[in-house]
């Protein structure tokens, strides 16, 4: 009975056993996924500005996670293979504060996705923006005409939520300003007292609109500030005072070169009876040049109809561009448009051997200047002698004169005077130390010398009778 017993029981196992599936699967899991932080309870001036970083994960107990959705609507979703990330959110104009809805939702390798994404509230408050002048590079002391003001302006919450920038001089009124515009020029408008044509980087024509609030020959403070998406405005930044001076008449005198020099040139100016406009660039290593050299020195060459400017091979360091130059360099683009224009300009310039020449190549009427191996000089009983014309004087240097580099015309430009030249060590070349060009082909406009013009006054009255000729004659059409 017993072995009857355990042969039915057995049966009855094989039977069980022989009726169960084979490695049947159970359900698929679905993912799960988690925000590294599962709040943010801030509220009032403690909520996060617009730029957040946020972080998440997500696992899955019978797979791998390949990838994760976010949504900020749980309409649309973005797909990422990331677990963190930077956003930038945007708050709504005119508005101070918004709370945004964050959603991450993971997929496994399946394709299944987590049916209860993660959550989080993003509370923000906007920041306010920032504005500054630079003032490292802003004008100093007295400026004649021209004043360029270079500007930044940012925000926490990303820059480009800055929609309005304005500026003002002393207590006149704010002036809308373009904010993707950092350079702006202000100059002097002599006819309508009190305001001043307002300059784009190195746009050639001014704004629709002046400024107002300038005043002349006095002391005056730029105001900025800017304005974000939610309409908040930033502090003030204030300039330093400058006294802005305008012209007093269309003649301009620019000095490149020392204090001695000036004062060769000064008393035959002044024996002519001809009054000017002055600025010094040369002095104190050239602290009263402009930072910005265009537009700032093209406005302002632009508000004279003759100007002389004598300077040498000396170089000068640009901080706002790095570049050192030559002042003649420097000018260029401003004495193109000058000289283009029809306005009249005399130059006295001196070279050395590695002066570089490429960039006044063609503005002036210079091509190059000779280089050659040996020596040159003028001597004191020679002189620089005219090929036009019978109005002009020959000039002779009360020194001996070396470091001579006679000069390449350009093909628009005629001879005017040569130098009696003493060649030493086999130095060739050709003599030609004087150009000058004609407006449309009439009317002289561009007088260069390519020699210090204040050296050759062993007779000051031939000097003067050359001034003459040039101002008083040639430039009198």
């Amino acid at each position: 009975m017993r072995l009857n017993g355990l042969f039915g029981a057995l049966v009855v196992l094989a039977l069980l056993i022989g009726g169960c599936d084979k490695g049947s699967l159970l359900p698929n899991q679905l993912p799960d996924t988690k925000i590294a932080l599962e709040s943010i309870n801030l509220t009032g001036d403690n909520r996060l500005n617009s730029v957040v970083r946020l972080s998440w994960f997500g696992t899955d107990r019978d797979g791998y996670i390949t990838g994760y959705e976010l949504s900020f609507d749980q309409i649309n979703w973005t797909f990422t293979t990331t677990q963190d990330s930077t956003f930038r959110f945007s708050i709504p104009a005119g508005s101070d504060t918004v709370d945004i809805s964050f959603y991450v939702r993971a997929i496994d390798n399946d394709g299944q996705i987590d049916p209860t994404p993660a959550f989080l509230r993003i509370p923000l408050k906007n920041s306010i923006p920032e504005a500054r002048l630079d003032t490292e590079n802003a004008p100093e002391g007295t400026v004649l005409s021209v004043a360029t003001y270079r500007w930044f302006g940012s925000d926490p919450d990303g820059d480009e939520t800055i929609v309005a920038a304005e500026m003002k001089w002393n207590d006149g009124d704010w002036y809308a300003i373009d904010p993707r515009q950092p350079l702006i020029t202000f100059v002097a408008d002599t006819v309508n007292a009190g305001e001043a044509l307002v300059y784009y980087g190195n746009n050639l024509n001014p704004q629709t609109s002046p400024i107002n609030g300038v005043k002349l020959n006095a002391a005056n403070t730029l105001y900025l500030r800017v304005k974000d998406i939610a309409d908040a405005f930033s502090l003030v930044d204030t300039s330093e005072s400058i006294l802005w001076e305008t012209p007093t008449s269309p003649f301009l005198v620019i000095s490149g070169q020392p204090t001695s020099v000036t004062q060769i040139y000064q008393p035959i100016l002044a024996n002519l009876n001809l009054t000017y406009d002055f600025l010094d660039y040369g002095i104190n290593g050239g602290e009263n040049q402009p930072k910005f050299w265009n537009p700032t020195f093209r406005l302002l060459l632009a508000q004279y109809d003759v100007a002389f400017i004598y300077a040498d091979a000396t170089t000068y360091n640009n901080a706002v561009t790095g570049q050192n130059a030559m002042l003649l360099s420097y000018m260029a683009q401003g004495v193109q448009q000058f000289t283009d224009s029809g306005k009249k300009l005399a130059i006295s310039a001196q070279f050395a051997s590695n002066s570089d020449m490429t960039s006044i190549r063609g503005i002036y009427p210079v091509e190059d200047i000779v280089i050659s191996s040996g020596q040159v000089r003028i001597s004191n009983d020679s002189a620089i002698y005219p090929v036009t014309g019978t109005n002009y004087p020959t000039i002779q240097p009360q020194n001996i004169l070396i470091g001579i580099y006679p000069i390449v015309k350009t093909a628009d430009a005629d001879d005017f005077y040569r130098a009696q030249l003493t060649k030493i060590g086999g130095w060739s070349g050709d003599n030609l130390v004087g150009v000058r060009r004609k407006y449309q082909g009439n009317n002289v406009n561009h007088v260069f010398f390519g020699v210090g013009l204040f050296q050759f006054n062993k007779n000051p009255a031939d000097l003067e009778d050359l001034f003459e000729q040039i101002f008083l004659n040639d430039f009198n059409w």
